[in-house]
C-alpha cells in the first residue's frame, strides 16, 4: 500500500505536520475503537486506522515525501519471522491479535501524548515562561484598572480649547451613522467629531471634558442656542469603554483557567504576544505612556 493510500485512511491529505496527522488518527481512532464501537467492521476500520497511523509516522521519520506512491513494503510490525508465524494461524486468531496489538498501540500513543502534553504544561507553567507571563499579567490588570477608576470613579477635568485643523479628507461613519472627521485642538490633542458636531461648533469656544489620569476625552460640549451640545468622540477609549479595559483583562482570566487544555494554551500565547502588541499601541495613542508617568500633570 502506498503512502498516500495511508493519509487516505486517516482522512487527510498528504502532510509532515506530526500534529495534523496525529489530531486525522485520535478522530478515526475514537470513532472506531472496539471499547465504543464494538461491531466487527469498526474492529477491522480500528486496525486499518491504527496501522496507517503508524506506517505514516514511520515513513516520516525515514525521510520519505509524504505524496509518495511508491508501494510501502517495510512496515514496522511484520518480520519475518511473524509472517511465518501468521500462516499457522486462523483468520479469527489473527484479526484478534492485530485488534489486540492496534488497541495497545493506541494507549501507547495516548500515554505518549499525555506524557508530552505534561511536560509542554509544565514547561509553560514554570521558570521564565511563567515570570514573563506574570509580569504582562500585572502590568495590562494594573493599567485596565486604572482607565477603569479614571473612567468612572476619577473626577473629570474641563479644558477650554478649539479646533485648529479639520481633515475633511477622510469621513467615517461613526458611531451614531453620522460622517465623521479627525479634527486637532489647541492643546494637540485629536479626535474624531461628526461633521454635523463640527460645524456647529466651527466659531465657538469648546469645552473639553477630560479623564485626569490618562487625558482621554470623554465628551466635548459646546452652548448653542442656550443649551449644552455633547459628544463623544468616534474611535476613543471613552466611546468604546469597557472594551480595551475588558481585553486587558484576558491575561488575568488566563492565569485563573490555568489547566492542562488546549483553551489555557491558546489563551496562554495570546496573552504572552498579542497583549503586549496591544498593550503598546494603546499606551502610545494619545501619549497615554506620559501622562501615567507624570500622574496626569502633563
Amino acid at each position: 500500500m502506498s503512502l498516500r493510500s495511508y493519509f487516505k485512511i486517516l482522512g487527510i491529505s498528504p502532510t509532515k505536520n506530526e500534529a495534523l496527522i496525529k489530531k486525522a488518527y485520535r478522530k478515526k481512532a475514537l470513532k472506531y475503537h472496539p471499547d465504543r464501537n464494538p461491531t466487527a467492521a469498526a474492529k477491522d476500520k480500528f486496525i486499518e486506522v491504527t496501522e496507517a497511523y503508524e506506517n505514516i509516522l514511520e515513513a516520516l521519520e525515514r525521510g520519505i515525501d509524504p505524496n509518495s506512491t511508491s508501494q510501502n513494503r517495510t512496515t514496522y510490525r511484520q518480520t519475518s519471522t511473524q509472517r511465518t508465524r501468521t500462516r499457522q494461524k486462523t483468520a479469527s486468531e489473527i484479526r484478534e491479535e492485530r485488534i489486540k496489538k492496534a488497541r495497545m498501540r493506541y494507549e501507547q500513543n495516548k500515554r505518549r501524548e499525555a506524557e508530552e502534553n505534561d511536560a509542554y504544561f509544565r514547561t509553560l507553567t514554570n521558570g521564565k515562561w511563567w515570570k514573563r507571563f506574570k509580569r504582562v499579567m500585572y502590568v495590562s490588570t494594573l493599567i485596565s484598572l486604572l482607565m477603569t477608576l479614571d473612567m468612572l470613579y476619577f473626577p473629570a477635568v474641563t479644558e477650554v480649547s478649539q479646533i485648529v485643523k479639520v481633515n475633511t479628507s477622510s469621513r467615517y461613519s461613526g458611531a451614531n451613522k453620522h460622517s465623521t472627521s479627525p479634527v486637532k485642538f489647541e492643546n494637540g490633542q485629536k479626535a474624531w467629531l461628526s461633521q454635523k458636531f463640527i460645524e456647529m461648533s466651527k466659531y465657538e469656544y469648546l469645552y473639553l471634558e477630560k479623564t485626569p489620569l490618562f487625558k482621554d476625552i470623554k465628551y466635548v460640549k459646546v452652548w448653542q442656542f442656550d443649551r449644552w451640545v455633547y459628544y463623544t468622540p468616534d474611535y476613543s477609549l471613552p466611546s468604546t469603554f469597557p472594551l480595551i479595559p475588558f481585553v486587558l483583562l484576558f491575561p488575568l482570566l488566563t492565569y485563573f483557567i490555568k489547566s492542562k487544555t488546549f483553551t489555557f494554551t491558546l489563551f496562554f500565547h495570546l496573552s504572552m504576544y498579542a497583549i503586549p502588541l496591544f498593550l503598546f499601541v494603546v499606551m502610545f495613542s494619545n501619549d497615554r505612556w506620559i501622562h501615567l508617568l507624570t500622574f496626569g500633570l502633563i
